[in-house]
């Protein structure tokens, strides 16, 4: 087998997500968004940086691995609902071993709180879905199972990766609400993995731009969805699809992968890119008191 060599998937990578928040973490496939919700629910190890959790470093505090009491705090809602749950399982099962396994109630009122968590997400009569398998479920369905699955143990922050992408359109709308309740109502903090900026601007209160492994532009959903800065963010907001048409503007080719060596990751796909995006690499930097751009030749533009 052929070794390509050790390579960098996500770098100089630092955001936060506070309780009644919605994040959004947009960019293209292969940008490195599902790998860092990996890293943030420690599936996967970093090999530096910090993971912190109400201020306290989580790769510190737990160096043998995530305690229960973290996974605890942290869930993920998977993108594909027809792989997340175990098929030979009833939907009890999938609510009830959570709620054992972290003591969340006592053994005699399990199935009330199952049913409460399914309520909770849209699934009634609840009753009616407990003895069910996901086999018999619609997607979105198994989407709300899933979602019901992650509330059961009283997280903090819930991580939900493209979690309406494999879903018909007609049923987005209602997993979206149910995740909007839950940040509005209960104050989680939610970090939603996407690549759909229109889902982002409907749901997300921030917007972290990410490409190549790297944060290119953040800051208020509103703000950077509406006057974009970056080339990139540029981009991903001509691709979106416009009530009227318009006369197609001429755009730099966007080519399949980001440039390599040193320097701007994106300049190869750049209209603006000059020598100096060649040799070096643009910091984040602040443009205003909430919003962060990586950019020599920034400019925003009303979309």
């Amino acid at each position: 087998m052929k070794d390509y060599g050790a390579r960098r998937v996500v770098d100089d990578v630092s955001f936060e997500v506070s309780a009644g928040e919605a994040v959004a973490l947009v960019g293209e496939s292969g940008s490195g968004k599902s790998t860092i919700a990996k890293l943030l629910c420690r599936l996967v190890e970093p090999d530096g940086g910090s993971v912190a959790l109400e201020g306290v470093d989580m790769l510190v505090k737990e160096k043998r691995g995530p305690s229960l009491a973290f996974r605890s705090q942290l869930q993920m809602v998977f993108q594909d609902p027809f792989a997340s749950l175990n098929p030979i399982h009833s939907i009890r099962h999938h609510l009830e071993r959570p709620l054992l396994r972290h003591q969340r109630v006592p053994k005699d009122k399990v199935e009330a709180r199952a049913l409460e968590l399914l309520t909770m997400v849209g699934l009634q009569p609840a009753a009616d879905y407990l003895d069910a398998y996901p086999t018999e479920l619609s997607g979105g369905q198994r989407q709300r199972v899933a979602i019901a699955r992650a509330l059961a143990v009283e997280p903090r922050v819930l991580m939900a990766d493209e979690p309406t992408s494999m879903l018909d359109a007609s049923v987005r709308m209602g997993v979206l609400g149910v995740l909007q309740t839950l940040v509005k109502e209960q104050r989680i903090a939610l970090l939603l993995i996407t690549h759909d900026l229109a889902t982002a601007r409907l749901l997300c209160d921030r917007v972290v731009v990410l490409f190549a492994g790297r944060i290119v532009e953040d800051g208020p959903a509103e703000a950077i969805l509406t006057a974009p800065s970056h080339p990139y963010t540029q981009a991903l907001m001509s691709a979106l699809p416009r009530g009227v048409p318009r006369a197609p503007k001429e755009t730099h080719p966007m080519l399949p992968s980001p440039a390599g060596g040193g320097g701007c990751p994106f300049r190869s796909r750049c209209p603006e890119s000059t020598s100096q995006c060649k040799d070096q690499m643009p910091r984040l930097e602040p443009v205003s008191d909430d919003r962060r751009v990586r950019c020599f030749n920034r400019k925003a533009v009303h979309v």
